[in-house]
């Protein structure tokens, strides 16, 4: 059985890219490195995160100390940035956790969970785009975006990038390349070189026009069973 399941590599890689965002965001949002300000004359270096700041200021081998953000940091668009961030980071939860059940399970391959994990990933993006903006433009004088701030920015390239991916997986989701069985839906290109008639997943060739499906029963109370036997049109063989 292919990797994944039968999910498109579309949908797989998007997949990737969602957990990977999530992991960035997530690194990014809890690390204090958001902005810093940093001189070599006055000895300064001090870096600001979304809740912690962090002060290795003095000696060239002076501590580091962890403390809260001072009063001077805090400010509404402070508190923006914190509620948008963390909004974007759970709806980034939400889109890795779905996106990884389209993909593993053929219970929720359905178009309802592709669209919803899509639209999600767009507003996460949405929002992540909307924190960065407004945080930047609330950088103080002297003081540069850090590396805790950069790690976002890729995790929302990611996240669009695996959006941008399920779209080919929703304009194919005409389901002719789906079946639908027993309830579920399955890809029809399923096992290689196995044909529907031999057990396997449905092949073009058991769509061939000199392929017809005939009924023969078992017994007088047997059950239909279904057979794929070779119709020649010209030749027509037991009366069939």
């Amino acid at each position: 059985m292919p990797f994944c399941g039968l999910a498109s590599t579309w949908a797989k890689v998007s997949a990737f890219l969602s957990i990977v965002a999530l992991a960035l965001q997530s690194a990014g949002s809890a690390t204090n490195y958001w902005m810093s300000r940093y001189t070599f004359r006055d000895k300064l270096h001090f870096v600001v995160g979304l809740w912690k700041v962090t002060n290795c200021s003095g000696n060239y081998k002076a501590p580091c100390t962890v403390s809260e953000v001072p009063a001077s940091y805090q400010n509404d668009k402070v508190t923006a940035v914190r509620a948008l961030e963390c909004v974007a980071l759970a709806l980034m939860f939400l889109c890795a956790v779905c996106l990884i059940l389209y993909v593993g399970s053929r219970t929720c391959r359905r178009l309802a969970v592709a669209c919803l994990a899509m639209t999600m990933l767009f507003l996460a993006a949405i929002m992540g785009i909307a924190g960065m903006a407004v945080w930047v433009n609330q950088i103080p004088e002297l003081h540069y975006p850090g590396w805790s701030f950069g790690l976002t920015v890729v995790a929302i390239t990611f996240n669009i990038a695996a959006g941008v991916l399920l779209i080919p997986d929703l304009a194919e989701y005409d389901y002719k390349t789906v079946l639908q069985h027993e309830g579920h839906y399955d890809n029809l290109a399923q096992e290689e070189g196995q044909a529907m008639s031999d057990g396997g997943g449905a092949q073009p060739s058991d769509y061939r026009d000199d392929v017809r499906p005939i009924i023969e029963t078992q017994g007088p109370k047997g059950a239909p069973v279904f057979q794929y036997l070779n119709y020649d049109k010209r030749k027509k063989r037991d009366g069939f």
